[in-house]
């Protein structure tokens, strides 16, 4: 029996930032997390859902697998050329064709699984960054701010800080506003104060020692929550030391979860291998909400 192919998908954290000024649904208190949730729904009637982005055309199709757990395709429009054959010749011809990637996407804990296709974008970080943008973009008459971070274990930057601790110039960490994680509540009140005042969707925190002398303790309690926190999925960070320019990202090292190449047929097989790739999600995310 020929195995079937494998493609590999990247785990992510949704996160869904309300806009401080208050919208008809919230005020007759429908919260931010059924606002989304009506709106991986309403697939059911509309069929697709299309925005034009940049200059290029979008297509987002969803289908509802069980009460919180969502299958989406998310197409993108290129034109290709190709050669007609005519009595004259071969005639260029240029065409419209649609790359898809597939997401998995469950609610309860906010994950969004994603394939990773160069044809959608070159990289993770930049694939992630144009499927939040487009669902943003989508989300706007909802009132909500939609954020995708890169989910990748913690201890990947106290690996590296451990390794680099003489030589660090500088430390970038991003923060997204209160998600659903209760956390520790420096990190929390932080965040939820400056939304308040602010109504930022994100903290940038940039730590910079041009002569590689950042002291970054490991047993600092709000240094813990914050890598805690963005290495969960929501936010980022990135290192960079004095021999290493590059420097070591959450990007660089993500969950990688594998599922069928034509898991969108939703065969049976498909439904138990996406039950047991959500399974795997559980037991890998310490932040996992119990049922």
């Amino acid at each position: 029996m020929m195995l079937e192919k494998q493609k590999d998908y990247f785990a992510t954290r949704y996160s869904l930032i309300p806009d401080s000024q208050l919208d008809f649904e919230s005020i007759k208190g429908i919260s931010k997390e059924t606002k989304f949730m009506n709106w991986l729904t309403s697939f059911e009637a509309e069929k697709k859902k299309e925005l034009y982005y940049r200059g290029t055309n979008y297509t987002l199709y969803c289908k509802q697998l069980s009460d919180d757990c969502f299958l989406m395709s998310f197409a993108k429009e290129l034109q290709e050329t190709i050669g007609e054959k005519t009595d004259e010749g071969i005639h260029d011809t240029l065409i419209n064709n649609y790359k898809k990637c597939t997401i998995l996407i469950q609610t309860q804990n906010q994950w969004m699984l994603i394939e990773k296709s160069s044809d959608i974008s070159n990289g993770i970080e930049s694939q992630k960054n144009l499927i939040a943008n487009v669902i943003f973009k989508l989300l706007e008459s909802k009132n909500l701010c939609f954020e995708l971070g890169i989910m990748t274990e913690k201890n990947n930057f106290w690996t590296y800080v451990s390794t680099n601790k003489d030589c660090l110039t500088d430390i970038d960490i991003t923060l997204s506003s209160p998600n659903f994680l209760g956390g520790i509540k420096s990190v929390s009140e932080f965040l939820h104060k400056t939304k308040d005042i602010y109504n930022n969707t994100s903290v940038d925190i940039h730590l910079k020692n041009k002569e590689g002398h950042l002291i970054i303790d490991p047993e600092n309690d709000f240094l813990q929550d914050v890598v805690r926190y963005t290495s969960s999925g929501c936010g980022k960070w990135k290192i960079k030391t004095t021999t290493d320019k590059t420097g070591c990202s959450s990007s660089d090292n993500p969950y990688i979860i594998q599922l069928p190449e034509n898991v969108a047929q939703l065969k049976d097989s498909d439904q138990k291998h996406i039950s047991s790739a959500l399974s795997h999600m559980k037991r890998i995310d310490p932040e996992c909400k119990k049922e």
